[in-house]
C-alpha cells in the first residue's frame, strides 16, 4: 500500500522555544538569593549535574532504539513513538510527525525500514510506502520500496525498471510464474520444448537437440527418445481405454505401428495430411489414417426373347441371353496406417500426446463418422487429460512429475486456441455431466457433444 504524507517539520521552532526557556532558566538563577551563597550554589550545581547526566542517558536509550519500524511499535496511542515506543514530550510533540492514520512519530524516529535514512531529509514533504499492515508493517522510502520488491528476471537476473510513466512491464510464464524482460521472446533466448520455460542466462545450460529444438536439464532427465522407449507408453494407454470398458482397437483391427519422429519429418507429412493446417503452431503428433472403399459387383445372365420357332439352344448359340452388372452399396472402412509422435520429450509430455492420437485411431477404427474438428480434437484432449490425471494419481510417481503433470493439465485446460481449446473445454463439460461412454455414444449417433 502506497501513502503519501506532508511532514510539518517544526524543528527550528522547538529550538528556539528551548533557547528562550533556557535564558529564562539563567537569568532566574542569576538572580536568585542562593546565588550569593556559594554553599548552596555548589549543591545546585551538583543538582543540574545529575540531571544533565539523567537526561543524557535518556538520550542514549532512545538513539539505541534502532530504525524506526512498525514492528517495534509499542502502542497506537497518539502521545507515544511507533518508532521507539516512548512518549513524545511537549517540546518534542512540535518536531514529531503525524500520519493521516494517526500514529505519531520522533522526527529522529521517522526513518525507512530498509535503508535506516530519515524519511525528512531536510524536506517538509515526502513520498512513502506501508508494505504490508497491522505489526508487519514496515515504512519505506519509495525508492527503496521499488529497488526491493521490483520484479527480477527470470533469464537476465536483472530488476526491471519502471518506463516513463512508472510501469513495469514484463511477461509471465503460463502456469510456472517466472517473470522475464519482454525483450527475451525475440531476442532469441531458448525456450525449453517441454516446460517452455526460457533458459537462464547464468547456471543452468539447455541441451540442443538434433532438430534444433531445446530442453532443459528437467526434461532431458525422462525424455522418450525412439520406439523402445516409447512402447511402454504405448501399451499402457491402450489398456487405458479398458478402464472405461472401451476397445482402442475395435472389431478386426491390430495396434499400428508407432514412430518417433524428428520436427522436420511432422512437418513434412503434416503437409501431406493437411489436417492440423491452421490450428496449431507445432505440430507434435499424428494419427496416419486411410479410407478404404470396397465396391461389390456382381453379374447375371438376363435371357432375351426367343425367336420363333427356334429352341433354346439355337436361341443360345444366336445370343438369346446377356449378361447384366449388378452392385451392392459400398463398404466404407477406416485404416489407421501409423500413429507418429515427436522424438525426444519427456515422458509424461510423450504420453499425454499419444494419448491424444491413439483417441484419433479409437474414433477412426470404431466406425464414428466424420467429425467437426472441434468435436473430434476436444474429444481427443479429454482423453489425454484423463490420462494424465490418472498418472497423478498413482504412488510411485515423484514429486517434479506431479507438477509437470500438473502443467500439461493446465496447458489443456487453458488453451485459447479455437479448436483444440474451445473444443477441450466443451468435451470436459460433457464428460463432467455424463461420462466419457455417454459422450462417444452420443457423438457417434448425433455427431455431436451430448
Amino acid at each position: 500500500r502506497m501513502t503519501t504524507s506532508t511532514v510539518e517539520d517544526d524543528a527550528a521552532l522547538a529550538r528556539a522555544i528551548a533557547a528562550l526557556e533556557l535564558e529564562r532558566a539563567s537569568a532566574s538563577a542569576a538572580l536568585d538569593d542562593g546565588f550569593l551563597r556559594p554553599t548552596a550554589r555548589e549543591a545546585a550545581t551538583a543538582d543540574d549535574e545529575a540531571l544533565a547526566r539523567r537526561y543524557q542517558a535518556e538520550e542514549d536509550a532512545k538513539a539505541s532504539a534502532g530504525p524506526a519500524t512498525a514492528e517495534t511499535a509499542a502502542s497506537s496511542d497518539g502521545s507515544r513513538c511507533r518508532g521507539c515506543g516512548l512518549a513524545i514530550g511537549t517540546f518534542e510533540g512540535l518536531a514529531s510527525v503525524r500520519l493521516e492514520n494517526g500514529s505519531r512519530y520522533h522526527g529522529r524516529c521517522f526513518k525507512c525500514a530498509e535503508c535506516a535514512g530519515s524519511m525528512l531529509e531536510g524536506s517538509q514533504s515526502c513520498e512513502f510506502v506501508i508494505h504490508g499492515s497491522g505489526a508487519d508493517a514496515r515504512m519505506m522510502h519509495k525508492t527503496c520500496y521499488m529497488e526491493k520488491h521490483k520484479p527480477r528476471c527470470s533469464v537476465c537476473d536483472v530488476g526491471m525498471e519502471a518506463d516513463a510513466n512508472g510501469v513495469i512491464r514484463f511477461h509471465i510464464e503460463p502456469f510456472w510464474g517466472a517473470k522475464s524482460c519482454p525483450a527475451h521472446a525475440t531476442d532469441g533466448t531458448p525456450s525449453c520444448d517441454g516446460c517452455r520455460r526460457l533458459q537462464p542466462r547464468r547456471g543452468e545450460e539447455y541441451v540442443r537437440l538434433p532438430d534444433d529444438r531445446m530442453l532443459c536439464a528437467k526434461c532431458v532427465s525422462t525424455v522418450v527418445v525412439d520406439q523402445h522407449d516409447a512402447e511402454p507408453l504405448f501399451q499402457d494407454i491402450v489398456q487405458f481405454f479398458g478402464t472405461f470398458g472401451l476397445s482402442a482397437l475395435g472389431p478386426n483391427s491390430t495396434l499400428p505401428p508407432l514412430y518417433m519422429c524428428t520436427q522436420d519429418v511432422m512437418d513434412h507429412v503434416d503437409v501431406e495430411e493437411a489436417w492440423h493446417r491452421g490450428r496449431t503452431s507445432q505440430v507434435r503428433g499424428m494419427c496416419v489414417s486411410h479410407t478404404e472403399t470396397v465396391d461389390v459387383v456382381y453379374r447375371e445372365p438376363m435371357w432375351t426373347k426367343q425367336t420363333r420357332g427356334g429352341s433354346m439352344f439355337s436361341n443360345l448359340l444366336r445370343g438369346g441371353f446377356q449378361m447384366v452388372e449388378r452392385r451392392l452399396p459400398q463398404l466404407v472402412t477406416q485404416k489407421v496406417s501409423a500413429i507418429l509422435v515427436l522424438s525426444c520429450l519427456p515422458r509424461l509430455l510423450c504420453g499425454q500426446i499419444l494419448a491424444h492420437e491413439c483417441m484419433h485411431m479409437y474414433l477412426k477404427l470404431n466406425g464414428f463418422p466424420t467429425l467437426e474438428p472441434i468435436i473430434e480434437e476436444g474429444i481427443c484432449q479429454l482423453f489425454s487429460l484423463l490420462w494424465i490425471e490418472a498418472q497423478m494419481a498413482k504412488p510411485e510417481i515423484s514429486g517434479e512429475d506431479v507438477v509437470f503433470a500438473a502443467y500439461i493439465a493446465d496447458v489443456i485446460k487453458s488453451d485459447e486456441s479455437p479448436i483444440y481449446g474451445d473444443g477441450a473445454r466443451l468435451a470436459i463439460a460433457a464428460y463432467t455431466d455424463h461420462g466419457l461412454v455417454h459422450v462417444l455414444d452420443s457423438v457417434k449417433r448425433t455427431r455431436n457433444l451430448p
